[in-house]
């Protein structure tokens, strides 16, 4: 699409070609959405929670540690977890989890890296944990995610 919006020609006149484009965009949308789905990062609300996202997120290639998480914010381990769960529906590691595939997408889309590499980019000690997890996430192989930015 991008690449159609920079050969437009600014020309606001009835244009067939633009016309079925559009529409061809207008009718793909809903297939579009419900199949990306997959990778949803929930935000939790409650202010004492920012700070454990904003650690995940700037240290999403190590692994995390609940007791260090819970005492940057002043409560139990089991607290944190609890309210965590509560406020986003998922865990704290499923959050980390989510983390780490949204970054991996976005090394994959860079086309810099083998799977391997980003792999150990985002913290994974090998391709297979990587896969399994990518897999689990967003119910493909990584593999069919690189074909598709490299043929893309």
């Amino acid at each position: 699409m991008l690449l159609y919006a920079a050969k437009w020609s600014k020309n606001l006149q009835d244009n067939i070609e633009q016309y079925h484009f559009l529409q061809a965009i207008l009718n793909s949308l809903p297939n579009f959405c419900s199949e990306n789905t997959n990778l949803q990062i929930p935000i939790p609300s409650n202010e004492k929670l920012i700070p454990i996202c904003e650690e995940i997120n700037c240290n999403f290639k190590y692994g995390i540690e609940i007791e260090l998480l819970a005492n940057k914010v002043a409560m139990s381990a089991r607290t944190l977890q609890r309210i965590f769960k509560s406020e986003t529906g998922i865990t704290v590691q499923k959050y980390h989890q989510l983390i780490r595939i949204l970054k991996s997408i976005e090394l994959i889309d860079q086309k810099k890296y083998t799977l391997s590499e980003v792999a150990y980019l985002v913290g994974y000690k090998s391709l297979s944990a990587f896969t399994s997890s990518y897999q689990s996430i967003m119910k493909s192989a990584p593999n069919v995610a690189k074909k598709g930015v490299l043929m893309g």
